[in-house]
């Protein structure tokens, strides 16, 4: 990991400084293997190093507009002065009311999407490379506080779903736990059928994963099993319902799907799709609430021809109260049901003018 004896020092200047009987909150990226890994990795080492300190808040949030606005007044009332945020791209997605809850507690911030241009850097902003996702940073980090034992499995499932096996050092890393895995056997490997029964899990709870996170934490393989067969079965069907639905746009290298589930599978269904049409872009749209239109978007061609989050940001380029970020080969974001004609029409000229 580059830079990482950097970012490990600027890491415990901020843990050091927790007071035994502070109180501190962590929020991380909700819907995601990697957001909930890496507060279970967190845990461990504050807990490690602070026996007697308060159970910290968990707060798991979307990529949405006013999303740490309204945490503000429950964290002051509850006297937390200390915040820390992981994997929630919270510089591109909402940079001013980021900027504003920096202000306002002692914020740190742990991520591994693109660095928003913008973002005001300090020793308390660690920013990775996409490939060293967020969770395995943690883990990383946590070395003889985290009971590796124990956990090294979820690192390297957060690894594996994050697809950070692409730089050698993770690949190597999963090996050593799964000496079978490579980039070609993935989609035959014991680990994704893992990654899998976590991704059905966060889905799951799309509306709340502490409950996700808790079922995690307490290994209740019981009903891990029982949501993975039921969340399976509703993806298999939006999978055979894409090939006869979705729109299909230039030869078939550019798919717009919109998707109705009562599952939160936008996320998963766009990642499996792009694998499965590789070299296509896939555009996942779910109506869920309030006439909002929430946007999947993948492509893991090799190599990209554009980039996803820029293509996206494109998408929603002028649309009030729109969102759009995150991976080159992933990104999500969110736009009102009005204009849905209007990104359409802007994604479609960027890809055209793209391809050319």
């Amino acid at each position: 990991m580059q830079d990482f004896e950097k970012h490990k020092s600027n890491f415990f200047s901020f843990i050091n400084r927790i007071q035994p009987q502070e109180k501190i909150a962590i929020i991380a990226h909700a819907n995601c293997i990697d957001g909930m890994t890496s507060v279970v990795f967190l845990i461990e080492i504050v807990k490690k190093k602070y026996p007697s300190l308060p159970d910290p808040s968990i707060y798991f949030l979307p990529y949405k507009a006013g999303t740490l606005d309204n945490l503000e007044a429950p964290l002051k009332k509850n006297g937390i002065t200390k915040v820390c945020i992981l994997d929630l791209n919270a510089d591109w997605n909402i940079p001013i009311e980021f900027e504003k809850f920096r202000e306002t507690f002692d914020v740190l911030f742990v991520d591994h999407h693109p660095l928003y241009p913008q973002l005001r850097m300090n020793e308390k902003v660690i920013k990775t490379h996409k490939d060293d996702c967020t969770a395995l940073v943690m883990y990383r980090f946590g070395e003889g506080l985290i009971d590796y034992k124990k956990w090294s499995w979820l690192a390297c499932v957060a690894a594996v779903s994050e697809f950070s096996y692409n730089n050698e050092e993770n690949l190597k890393f999963i090996q050593k736990h799964y000496p079978s895995f490579t980039k070609e056997t993935r989609e035959n490997s014991d680990i994704l059928q893992i990654v899998h029964k976590m991704g059905s899990l966060v889905i799951y709870y799309g509306e709340d994963s502490l409950k996700a996170y808790k079922i995690l934490v307490n290994n209740d393989t019981e009903k891990i099993e029982k949501i993975h067969k039921e969340v399976s079965a509703e993806i298999e069907k939006k999978i055979k319902d894409f090939a006869q639905n979705a729109e299909a746009h230039y030869g078939g290298k550019l798919y717009f799907y919109f998707l109705q589930s009562k599952f939160d599978i936008d996320s998963k269904l766009s990642t499996i799709l792009s694998l499965k049409y590789l070299g296509a872009t896939i555009i996942v749209l779910a109506e869920r609430d309030n006439n909002i239109f929430h946007v999947s978007t993948r492509n893991h061609a090799d190599p990209l021809i554009y980039p996803m989050n820029e293509m996206l940001r494109t998408g929603v380029k002028g649309l009030q109260g729109a969102l759009g970020g995150g991976h080159p080969n992933a990104s999500g974001g969110s736009f009102l049901r009005k204009d849905l004609d209007k990104f359409k029409e802007q994604i479609k000229e960027y890809v055209k003018s793209k391809s050319k």
